[in-house]
Formats: structure tokens, sequence, C-alpha cells
């Protein structure tokens, strides 16, 4: 006679799957525990690393218009100020979605240049004391051709 044997607990398989679920899913917490604790950090660390990346392009190709000795140094300021006070998130979110689009074309203009400094003139007024364009820019969109009926 045959005896069945009863099996008791999860087969290895499923056993295995559940550790490792189990596992991926305390790593998740943990990592958005990390990026929420460190949420401060992230926000500085992006900014600057937007605001380093305008500086190199600035060095590649310059724009015509604006003293890069002074931009450089209103971005070293501006880091210097944002990596010692503490961060207000609202103004940082307004800084942020202004110069998060400078990057994009890999080549900054005159007017990307002027926003990235009003951004920065406008989160530390204090700022404004680096008069960086040697010409003021014309930035009103003008349609230079006539209306022809």
């Amino acid at each position: 006679m045959e005896q069945t044997v009863e099996k008791k607990g999860l087969s290895k398989g499923c056993m295995v799957g559940l550790i490792v679920g189990g596992v991926l899913l305390v790593m998740i917490v943990v990592a958005a525990v990390t990026c929420y604790v460190k949420r401060h950090d992230l926000a500085k660390f992006g900014a600057t690393t937007v605001l380093g990346s305008a500086k190199d392009m600035l060095a590649k190709d310059p724009v015509p218009s604006l003293d890069t000795t002074a931009f450089n140094a209103t971005v070293e300021a501006f880091v210097a100020k944002l990596n010692e006070e503490p961060l207000d998130a609202e103004a940082f979110a307004v800084f942020f979605q202004k110069i998060q689009s400078v990057s994009a074309d890999e080549k900054i203009d005159s007017i990307e240049a002027a926003l990235v400094v009003e951004a920065m003139w406008e989160y530390f007024p204090d700022l404004e004391q680096y008069d960086l364009f040697e010409t003021p820019l014309d930035t009103t969109l003008t349609d230079e051709t006539p209306d022809v009926e």
C-alpha cells in the first residue's frame, strides 16, 4: 500500500520567490525613505549639476553680450549660498522649473543665459550685484515682417 505523505509548507521555488520579492520590497522602501530624507541634498545636487553644465556650455560657446567671468562668479556664489542656507522648497521648485530646460539643447544662447541669471536673482536677490550683460538684452518677441493683406 502506498502511503500519501502530506507536504507541509511551500515548495522551494515558491519560498525562494517570496524571499526574493520580500528583499526587493525592503530595498525599494529603504531607497524611497532615503530619497525622502535626502530630498534637499538631491535637489541641491540637481541645481548644481544644471548650473555646472550651463557654465561648461558657455565656456565652449560664449554668448557675445554676456560677461562669462561674471556669470561664473554668480553661479559659484549661488551654489555656495544654496549649500549654506536651508532649502525653500516652493521657491526652489520655481527656480528649477526655469533652469531645467537650459541644458536640453546643449547650447546656451543669450535668452537662456538671461533666464538662468534671472532665476538665480529671484531665488537669492542679493546676487543682483553682479552685472552680467555688457549690453542690455532685448527679450521682446517682435515680428519684423509686416502683415501683408
